[in-house]
């Protein structure tokens, strides 16, 4: 398992979250003052009774992206590079040894997967939480992205997007079980051929078959989400932290379309279901069926966004 925590404070994603025009920064300028909050905007950043910090989340999203690892999986992708180490050494038994324990445990693999394509052998869950809450902010990074992929200044643009992410990215390494023992057997064949470096040359593509599949879970639907759920177990007793809770959910839906998380027809119905659940805790009514649609729908939208955001990529 490998976990990495990546908190990117670049200076130019810095003044950008200020506010800073990009014109500004290439002319060393100083960054504009930002403006000030709307006074009707409600806290993004308040606690509620249910919010977890990000490491939380992550730490969450580790513990259940590790239980989809396949321990065989891992050993087959290690058992090749001790093959390659030994290769390496000129070690003819020991790259023999390390490729008959990688055939076995893959073809342990394909009779209890026989109609598994990939097989999961390592996950990475990495943290990136740099996203202004600012609207206005957000809308000067978007405008300096544009600008910099009109003029096909495409590393600037990379630096500039990823300082407009907040989500846990969840990358999976996976095995290719129709291609995979094959190549770890036609390796060894050329092993007792004496053929070291092609022997070594097939093992490196069979490592580079491996798929890698990366799955965002955005944080701000995450933070919508417990908002609500926490608003629910305060409605009947609470009722201004309630309606204060529900207000941080809606907040949080902004920020996730204004990143680009959340499309505008989706954004607009949870936000008109957050409203009528603010109208019946006004009006004193019973507003549990409310909650309810509003956190099914929520979890669904979550669900298919995060399947939406999967993307799958031979490793290099």
């Amino acid at each position: 398992m490998k976990v990495v925590m990546r908190r990117r404070a670049s200076m130019l994603a810095l003044f950008l979250a200020m506010g800073a025009a990009p014109a500004a920064l290439a002319q060393g300028q100083a960054p504009a003052k930002p403006p000030p909050a709307a006074s009707a905007q409600p806290s993004q950043s308040a606690p509620t009774a249910a919010a977890r910090s990000p490491e939380q989340q992550r730490q969450e999203a580790e513990r259940s992206a590790q239980g989809q690892v396949n321990q065989d999986a891992t050993a087959v992708i290690q058992e090749t590079r001790n093959a390659l180490d030994a290769i390496a050494r000129n070690d003819k038994a020991a790259a023999i040894a390390a490729l008959e324990r990688a055939t076995g445990k893959a073809n342990i693999l394909l009779a209890r997967n026989p109609s598994t394509a990939l097989i999961p052998e390592s996950v990475e869950v990495v943290l990136h939480d740099t996203a202004p809450t600012d609207r206005a902010a957000i809308t000067t990074q978007t405008d300096a992205i544009l600008a910099a992929i009109n003029r096909r200044d495409y590393a600037l643009a990379r630096v500039l997007l990823d300082t407009l992410r907040s989500e846990i990215r969840i990358r999976t390494s996976n095995v290719p079980l129709a291609t995979y023992p094959a190549a770890l057997r036609e390796a060894a064949r050329l092993l007792e051929a004496g053929k070291n470096e092609d022997a070594a040359e097939t093992l490196r593509a069979a490592l580079g078959t491996v798929v890698i599949i990366d799955r965002a879970i955005a944080l701000p639907l995450v933070r919508a989400a417990e908002a609500i759920t926490a608003a629910q177990g305060l409605s009947g007793k609470q009722k201004p932290e309630a309606l204060r809770l529900l207000a941080t959910a809606r907040a949080q839906l902004e920020q996730a379309q204004a990143l680009g998380y959340l499309d505008a027809d989706k954004g607009s119905g949870l936000t008109a279901q957050i409203a009528a659940v603010e109208t019946l805790l006004q009006r004193n009514q019973n507003a549990s069926a409310a909650f309810a649609k509003l956190r099914s729908d929520l979890g669904t939208l979550s669900d298919e966004q995060s399947a939406a955001q999967r993307r799958g990529r031979a490793a290099s």
